[in-house]
């Protein structure tokens, strides 16, 4: 009996332990059937947080694009062409054209002076910018400006047709002539006479194309003053220039004389030129030149410029 006993008591123990393992294994399966559960719903808020992110990142990307579009189209709409990089506005120049720009010892604008440079260094400081020029040949100034190496051409440039195609230009500023430079015993009366003559001019001036349109030969320098002194050496008998530069020339050099030919050459306007649609660089210099036109400050400095000594 006692044995019998023993056998079922260990019996009994089995069974209880078994229990209680079956209970201790469903418990550890519910809890990884939990813990599974909770790892999907974390994964899943971590999607749904990403896309989110990528959506927003997306609206964002989109506004920047829509306000960059929104610039572009507003620069379209006014035509601004912006050139002016640090408060300095650059103009393009031909220092070889007195009295409206050559260099002296002190100039207005570092070494360079002239009516044209107290023009451009006005314009300027009246709208809280410093002057720069950059020297260049005549030739040059235009390609230059289109380029973006300047923000405006004032070299005594005289607006035609050819030249607006390119370029837009401001209200003229002052109005000029081509003349001839001969010395005082020259038989020179016309323009008709220069048709044996040996005739000079500057080149890319207007002086080269109306002698050209005349259909005379001429050579042609790159600075006027190479081309008088041809004249002073007797080395040719006229330079045709603009006016107010040939007075100047005729009172540095003894022995020259101004001929006029109104019939054969027309009046000329200078203007400043300005990159093509830069209408708001434009504007500025044109509100510039017309209040300095209206009160006398353009005609002070063309008498100061043209009385005074180089």
């Amino acid at each position: 009996m006692k044995k019998t006993a023993k056998v079922l008591a260990l019996l009994l123990s089995m069974a209880m332990t078994m229990s209680a393992l079956t209970a201790c294994g469903n418990d550890t399966a519910a809890t990884d059937t939990q813990a599974d559960a909770a790892a999907d719903t974390e994964a899943a808020d971590t999607q749904t947080d990403a896309a989110d992110t990528e959506a927003a990142d997306t609206q964002t990307d989109a506004a920047a694009d829509a306000e960059a579009a929104d610039a572009e189209t507003d620069a379209a709409d006014t035509g601004a062409v912006a050139t002016i990089q640090d408060g300095v506005l650059t103009f393009g120049t031909n220092p070889e054209f007195p009295p409206f720009e050559f260099v002296a010892a002190n100039g207005v604008i570092d070494q360079y002076d002239g009516i044209d440079m107290a023009i451009a260094k006005q314009i300027a400081e009246e709208n809280g910018m410093t002057a720069a020029i950059e020297s260049m040949e005549f030739d040059s100034l235009l390609i230059a400006l289109q380029n973006g190496q300047i923000d405006a051409v004032i070299a005594g440039m005289t607006v035609t047709d050819e030249r607006k195609e390119a370029v837009d230009f401001s209200v003229p500023y002052y109005t000029a002539t081509q003349v001839m430079i001969v010395k005082e015993d020259s038989d020179i009366a016309k323009a008709s006479d220069m048709a044996d003559k040996k005739i000079c001019v500057v080149q890319g001036y207007t002086g080269e194309t109306c002698v050209s349109d005349m259909g005379y030969d001429y050579e042609a320098f790159k600075k006027g003053t190479e081309a008088v002194l041809e004249l002073v050496n007797g080395k040719c008998d006229v330079v045709v220039i603009d006016s107010a530069t040939a007075q100047k020339y005729v009172d540095d050099n003894e022995g020259l004389k101004i001929v006029e030919d109104p019939d054969a050459f027309d009046s000329e306007e200078y203007a400043i030129a300005v990159q093509k649609g830069n209408t708001q660089l434009l504007d500025m210099i044109n509100s510039a030149i017309e209040a300095k036109l209206a009160d006398g400050t353009i005609s002070a400095l063309s008498a100061q410029y043209l009385d005074a000594e180089e």
